[in-house]
This record gives C-alpha cells, sequence and structure tokens, in this order.
C-alpha cells in the first residue's frame, strides 16, 4: 500500500516525456508510475487530474545569506521557493556579512542552520576567494560540498561594489581546477567577467553622464565576459575538471561557451530567467541592475534559442533577497540583485512553453534534472526513477495570475514581474512525500527541509 497517491495528472518525465499516469509514493520516495485509473491503495488519495507534475524544481544559483543574516534567508526565501515548486534550492556561500574571506570552519553552523530552518532542501556551493580557501578543498568535499565558484571579476575596486575580498587570480584558479579534476563529481563554477576591462569602461561611461540599464550593460560590455568564458574553458580542458558556466546572458559569451564544450565535453552552460524575459530597455529602472548586465533584444532571443536547443542545459535565477530600498537611487549607487524563486516555472511556462513552443520535457530537463546530474544530486533529485525523492511540483500550465510580490514568500518587497500576467503556475508541491505549499499557501514548516551533501 501506498502512503500517498497522486492520480489523474499530467507526468513530465524529463527522459520520457509528457503521460497520463498515477504517482504512488512511500516513505517519502516515489514508490510507482502507474496507469491511471490502476486502483492501487494507498493511505492518501489526492487527484491532480488536468495538472502537470513536474519533478520538484531545483534552483542551482541562489545567494542565501547575501542581503539578511543566513539563517533569516534559508527561513524566508525557501517559503519562496516551496510556493514557486522549487524543492532544492543551491546556494552560493561566501561570507556575505563581513567579507572576511577565511576558510569556511563555519560549516557545521551553517548546516545546523539549514536542518533548523528550511522548508525545502538546501546545499550549497562555496565561494573560492583566498589561497587559504583554496587550499581547503579536499576537505569541503569530503564534508559534503562539491561545488565551487571562482569569481573572475570582483577584483579590486570592482569587489567593494559588491562588498567582496577576492584575492584568487589565474595561477590559484588553475591549480584549484586541476586539485578538483582529481574527484569525478567535483564542479568549479565560474562567474566570467573581466574586472579589468570593466574598470575601465565603467568609468568612462559614468563619467559620460550615462545612467539606467543601457549604461550598465555599457560598463560591464558582453566582450568582457565572453573572453573570460573562453579562458576558463580553455583552463578546465587543460585541467580535466568539470566546468560550469553560470548566468551566461548575452550571446557572445554562449557563443565562446559553445566552441569551449566542443573542444572538451565536461561544459555545462546555465542561464538565468531574467536573461529569458527582460533587457537594456525594459521598464524595471535599477530593480533590473545585476552582474552580468541585462543585455538587447537578440541576445534575449538567442539565449532563449540555446534554452530550446539543449545549447544551454540549466536555468537559475540568481535569487537575492533584495528589498526595493536598496534598489534606489542611480544604476551606479543601487545594489545589485533581485527574487527569482517563486517565478521561475510561471516564467519558463509563459515564455517557453506557451509562448515559444518549448516543450513540456525540456521544462523539466531545465529547471531540475539537469541540474540533478550536474551537481551530484541525481538519481535522488530531478527524475520520477522508483526509489527518487517524492519532491513533485504540480502546475495549471493553464492558469493566468498577475505578479504580487506581497503573496511570492519571500523577504524581498518586489518582483521584477511585478504587475504582469504569467501563465502556469504550481498548485501544490511535494517535499519527499509532504505537501508543503498549495494554491499559493506556505503548508510546511521550517526545519522540513534537509542539508543536501553531495
Amino acid at each position: 500500500m501506498f502512503d500517498l497517491l497522486l492520480t489523474g495528472g499530467n507526468v513530465v518525465d524529463p527522459v520520457n516525456g509528457t503521460f497520463r499516469g498515477d504517482i504512488g509514493i512511500k516513505d517519502g520516495l516515489i514508490a510507482g508510475i502507474l496507469v491511471p485509473g490502476s486502483g492501487a491503495a494507498a493511505k492518501e488519495i489526492v487527484s491532480v487530474d488536468g495538472k502537470h507534475v513536474f519533478p520538484g524544481g531545483i534552483d542551482p544559483h541562489t545567494h542565501l545569506g547575501y542581503a539578511n543574516p543566513f539563517a533569516q534567508d534559508v527561513n524566508t526565501e525557501t517559503v519562496s521557493a516551496a510556493l514557486g515548486g522549487v524543492t532544492s534550492v543551491l546556494s552560493f556561500h561566501r561570507h556575505y556579512q563581513n567579507a572576511i574571506p577565511t576558510p569556511y570552519d563555519d560549516y557545521p553552523d551553517l548546516v545546523s542552520m539549514v536542518e533548523d530552518q528550511a522548508h525545502v532542501d538546501v546545499g550549497l556551493h562555496f565561494g573560492i576567494l583566498t589561497e587559504s580557501q583554496a587550499d581547503e578543498l579536499d576537505k569541503y568535499i569530503d564534508l559534503g560540498v562539491s561545488s565551487f565558484k571562482f569569481y573572475m571579476a570582483y577584483r579590486g575596486a570592482d569587489g567593494k561594489t559588491v562588498g567582496m575580498i577576492n584575492e584568487i587570480d589565474d595561477g590559484v584558479m588553475f591549480d584549484s581546477f586541476k586539485k578538483l579534476a582529481a574527484h569525478d563529481h567535483a564542479v568549479a563554477c565560474v562567474h566570467c567577467e573581466n574586472t579589468d576591462i570593466i574598470g575601465r569602461y565603467a568609468k568612462r561611461v559614468k563619467e559620460s553622464g550615462m545612467d539606467g540599464l543601457a549604461a550598465w550593460n555599457a560598463a560591464r560590455p558582453a566582450f568582457a565576459e565572453a573572453e573570460h568564458v573562453r579562458r576558463a574553458g580553455y583552463f578546465a580542458e587543460q585541467a580535466g575538471c568539470s566546468l560550469y558556466y553560470v548566468h551566461i546572458g548575452a550571446k557572445e559569451g554562449l557563443q565562446e561557451a559553445l566552441i569551449q564544450k566542443q573542444r572538451y565535453g565536461r561544459i555545462t552552460v546555465e542561464t538565468c530567467t531574467h536573461y529569458l524575459t527582460l533587457t537594456e530597455d525594459s521598464d524595471v529602472g535599477t530593480l533590473g541592475k545585476v552582474n552580468p548586465p541585462l543585455r538587447k533584444q537578440d541576445d534575449l532571443e538567442r539565449i532563449w534559442e540555446g534554452v530550446i536547443s539543449g545549447e544551454i542545459s540549466c536555468v537559475g535565477t540568481d535569487h537575492c533577497a533584495v528589498c526595493r530600498a536598496q534598489k534606489q537611487g542611480t544604476i551606479w549607487q543601487a545594489a545589485s540583485g533581485f527574487p527569482g524563486m517563486a517565478t521561475i516555472f510561471p516564467v519558463m511556462l509563459t515564455e517557453g512553453y506557451h509562448k515559444r513552443g518549448m516543450s513540456l520535457q525540456r521544462v523539466a530537463q531545465v529547471t531540475s534534472y539537469n541540474a540533478a546530474k550536474t551537481f551530484n544530486l541525481y538519481p535522488r533529485k530531478g527524475t520520477f526513477q522508483i526509489g527518487a525523492d517524492a519532491d513533485l511540483a504540480v502546475v495549471d500550465i493553464e492558469m493566468e495570475r498577475v505578479v504580487d510580490a506581497s503573496v511570492l514568500g519571500s523577504a524581498s518587497d518586489f518582483s521584477l514581474y511585478e504587475g504582469k500576467t504569467l501563465k502556469g503556475w504550481p498548485v501544490m508541491t511535494f517535499l519527499g512525500g509532504n505537501l508543503i505549499a498549495r494554491d499559493g499557501k506556505a503548508l510546511g514548516a521550517r526545519g522540513n527541509g534537509s542539508f543536501l551533501k553531495r
């Protein structure tokens, strides 16, 4: 007998496509995918007739602890994740509150905060900002943190704009890549922007009197990202490690990533929802400030081509719980970052499925399956295989809702899509077979989530 049986839904399987089926759950795991109306026995039966059931979303790119203390963000932002059908959150972690780049000796505290506060499962990527941190890569991997972010941007004055100390040069990064190559499941994540070029361009653009999103795009030009994409890919090839390009949003950067991927197979490309929906001409003002910047319409369309074709494997959000007050002033004064986890499924369904004909199977791949495969969560996550965690997002793909930040669960008080109508919303979210969100209301409790050792 199953603990729970979801009946009559359309299963969106990342491998086998979309089909009608009942989903049996026992002990928090997927225990059966059955033909509809099989009559299987279960302690509880829930009809999801007419809805589509996706693997719970995996957001591979968030920043818990960036705008608020880590424990606070773990609590509030995982509520937002649950409302958005996201059941696993991977957060790029560094010491945001004080910018001290010491080794991560606070790892046990971070795990405890996740276990105490999280509403969904949470794992960490560690930011490697000093040689002392790079020296401890093997230790971090043994602890269950197997992916690491290297910032080719944010050196010197550029680092001060985001409160970061970054002492990693190309030599330390390459040596780190070689260390990671010794671990098959370890991944180097790279933020590609040439700090030296950005420093000169930003000075010129600011002195010209330009403001707004177009000025930010001009100050951090796409070719400065593309040059570092090429360099990082070559380093990964020489070192023999797995490489993950974070937040690629310009056609130049994507082109260089694909050239490197042709040369060397262990490369994965990520984009983020804002590069699929907004440009330097969008009407969001400084709320849309982010690094790398929002680009142009032809960049947006090329990135969509990459997502639909499979050139781009993962879609994240770069979620930060920044508030509107921190986004005020000129583009030079406003903070970078914004929330996004609660709207990842609506964005992908509205702009991808409904507008561009992207298959639902492909939506499932870029929102869960590929991230699970990349970051050593498969086959526990991102799949309907028997024995996988029963993390599920039940979605009404025809539901239209006007975006209202006040009901999205985040500590942030705005959404980039505020007032816009999106089509395709999660109506139920299950974590380990437990219903944690329904019809826009969070039902779970803090501490329901677990720390993801990978």
